[in-house]
């Protein structure tokens, strides 16, 4: 699987890389909204892991155009936020987002919450 992290802290980008790469999923990282949307124009992705807060443009936006294009409209975006409350929750639901998960991560359950996402999509098609 080509999962898509857009994700502008190079620390958490490595960390989530180091554990999905041993389940064979290869990992596509994009520091900046920016290079997260023409990647995401530009590569086959198969899920997104998208950071809210980053600093060219909000993780709210970023879903709103992923959601808008042709070639990643039902592609799965997660977000993956330190902003652990209800309203951030609901937030990025709306905008486009298919799950959420809280930072810091728990990194032997993460894989599986991931790859919990890509199995709804796939069950829907």
């Amino acid at each position: 699987m080509n999962i898509l992290m857009i994700e502008d802290d190079d620390k958490f980008a490595r960390l989530v890389e180091k554990i999905m790469q041993p389940a064979g999923h290869t990992i596509r990282l994009a520091p900046t909204a920016m290079d997260g949307l023409n990647k995401a124009r530009d590569e086959d992705i198969d899920l997104v892991l998208l950071d809210m807060n980053l600093p060219d443009l909000d993780g709210k936006m970023v879903a709103t155009i992923l959601r808008s294009r042709p070639g990643t409209r039902k592609v799965p975006i997660i977000a993956v936020t330190a902003q652990n409350d209800n309203v951030a929750r609901r937030l990025a639901l709306s905008f486009g987002c298919d799950g959420f998960i809280t930072k810091p991560i728990d990194t032997r359950q993460f894989p599986a919450q991931v790859l919990s996402y890509l199995d709804k999509d796939l069950k829907s098609v």
